[in-house]
């Protein structure tokens, strides 16, 4: 009977590292953009990646949601911010 496969255990809060540090390079790119349609659209991919954030921490992942909150707000704040200035055009 080896047609199945142990399940691995999935490492939220490993899993919840990874993807904060692929959001971090996104903040860091969008912070360093000059184009402003691009600087929107990679902060509404990060805010896209901290609502995953969000929902790990909802399955187990041992971090503090509130302080993960925050950070969304601000990146949506400066998408806000940003959106603002293309619609000036």
């Amino acid at each position: 009977m080896g047609f199945f496969k142990r399940k691995e255990k999935v490492n939220l809060d490993d899993k919840f590292k990874s993807l904060y540090k692929e959001i971090n390079q996104i903040t860091a790119n969008a912070g360093n953009e000059l184009d402003f349609t691009i600087k929107y659209s990679q902060l509404v991919l990060a805010s896209e990646k901290y609502n995953d954030l969000l929902k790990l921490i909802d399955q187990g992942a041992n971090f503090d949601k509130k302080h993960f909150q925050s950070l969304k707000d601000s990146v949506d704040q400066e998408a806000r911010r940003v959106k603002g200035l293309i619609d000036e055009d």
